[in-house]
């Protein structure tokens, strides 16, 4: 069998028929392996999180796992469903991002998000909140659930 490499565009830049914006890559975490983040151009705006505690929604390095949690729970999570049911460029394999995947792009390319603006993770943290980003100056890891607040989607590719 023959392995087909993947070239990667720069940072920050449209991945043609990837159907997002190229964050770089997601480091190898304990059982992980290596993998390209692509987030989504589109953005939620104003959208809640969802309520309760999800405590099968705590990795701080699996989205795709959390999101799939958050959706399994009684109660609706709309950031999550919003980034489930994200599709572009025929991939429908999107979820909301785990603050570590979010934490790949605030370092790698902020300047794609709004300043200032939190951004919802899908790493739960307790019934009052959840890990979240903030793509400015304000250092505020956590995000209580009653706000509203901005997703993005993302998904990976092997690298």
């Amino acid at each position: 069998m023959i392995l087909q490499s993947i070239e990667a565009p720069a940072i920050g830049q449209y991945w043609e028929g990837q159907g997002g914006l190229y964050a770089g890559i997601m480091p190898d975490y304990v059982g992980h392996e290596p993998k390209h983040l692509i987030f989504s151009v589109d953005e939620a705006v104003d959208i809640e999180w969802g309520t309760g505690y999800s405590p099968e929604a705590t990795s701080r390095t699996d989205g795709a796992a959390n999101t799939q949690a958050l959706l399994a729970q009684r109660m609706p999570h709309p950031a999550a469903k919003w980034a489930d049911d994200y599709e572009k460029d025929g991939h429908t394999d999107f979820h909301l991002p785990s603050i570590a995947e979010l934490d790949v792009a605030y370092v790698t390319m902020p300047e794609r998000f709004v300043e200032n603006d939190m951004y919802w993770s899908s790493t739960d943290r307790n019934a009052a909140m959840v890990h979240a980003r903030n793509f400015g100056d304000m250092d505020m890891p956590f995000f209580f659930k009653t706000f509203t607040g901005r997703a993005r989607a993302v998904r990976t590719v092997p690298v």
